[in-house]
């Protein structure tokens, strides 16, 4: 019950971070959210180890968790680009196809897939085909829909850090959380010096996007718990409905729209992903 519940709010604080870094990168640069935000995170673990006073752990295992911070960052880069020139409600959906990678991972480690999450993959991968779709009203005609490639590199990315972070958490959740965020800024540093963004935010954006970076290393933290407490493919698929989350949100708030096809697309990716973790 704890694993659910931890998953649960992983799923929630990555559902709420996706929709706010939908609407803030696309008033922003990309890799200046990803610096701010990712600082923010690694601020809320410095804090976190001081006060609970466990020395960092002698264990190999925490070098998974650099690992975790590389496809981490480049996931994140991928998913923030998504938003920025596509719907919150297409890219995040996509995104969520991630799953995928954890359960086949579980498979060739022993676990056995059921019925449903078989059935589960199917449904979802035909949800993200009907999601990546729209029409082009000059042609009329499909076309991929825009944001669509970046999202699916958020969810290679997002499926390899599952893996590698559930390895990490062997040797001490918290510490593997703080490790991997430490390693996503020091990654994330090169880019920006490369491509040197504006660097200059309004004051008006510090608190969303502080929020952002807290909100996913919150998630982190819970997801990776969570894996030492039960199977990683059953958690990584409850921390995967954050969809559901962030389309809400678009909805209600950004009143974001989609076409039919698009709409069922998004339900058939959040439903696969339920019988995934229904298996």
């Amino acid at each position: 019950m704890l694993a659910v519940s931890l998953a649960l709010i992983a799923c929630l604080s990555w559902g709420i971070s996706g929709f706010l870094a939908g609407t803030k990168s696309r008033v922003m640069p990309v890799l200046t959210l990803l610096l701010f935000s990712s600082m923010a995170g690694v601020g809320m673990f410095l804090i976190s180890v001081g006060v609970r006073g466990v020395q960092l752990p002698r264990d190999p295992s925490l070098l998974y968790a650099v690992l975790g911070g590389a496809v981490g960052c480049g996931g994140l880069y991928c998913f923030y680009r998504g938003l920025a020139v596509g719907s919150i409600s297409i890219v995040v959906p996509v995104s969520a196809l991630c799953v995928m990678l954890p359960v086949l991972t579980g498979l060739v480690f022993g676990e056995v897939l059921h019925p449903l999450q078989g059935l589960g993959m199917v449904v979802a991968v035909g949800g993200g085909v009907m999601v990546s779709l729209e029409k082009n009203t000059a042609a009329s005609k499909k076309r991929i829909a825009a944001g669509i490639l970046p999202a699916l590199g958020a969810a290679l990315g997002f499926g390899a850090f599952f893996v590698v972070m559930d390895l990490a958490a062997a040797a001490d959740p918290l510490w593997a959380a703080m490790v991997s965020r430490s390693s996503f800024l020091l990654f994330l540093l090169p880019a920006v010096l490369l491509k040197r963004p504006c660097l200059k935010i309004k004051t008006t954006h510090l608190p969303a996007v502080f929020t952002i970076g807290i909100l996913d290393g919150t998630a982190a933290l819970a997801y990776t718990t969570a894996t030492t407490k039960d199977l990683m493919s059953l958690v990584a698929v409850i921390s995967s409905l954050y969809p559901a989350v962030s389309v809400i949100l678009a909805a209600f708030i950004l009143k974001e729209r989609l076409r039919g096809l698009q709409f069922f697309g998004v339900v058939l990716a959040i439903v696969g992903v339920a019988l995934i973790s229904a298996g």
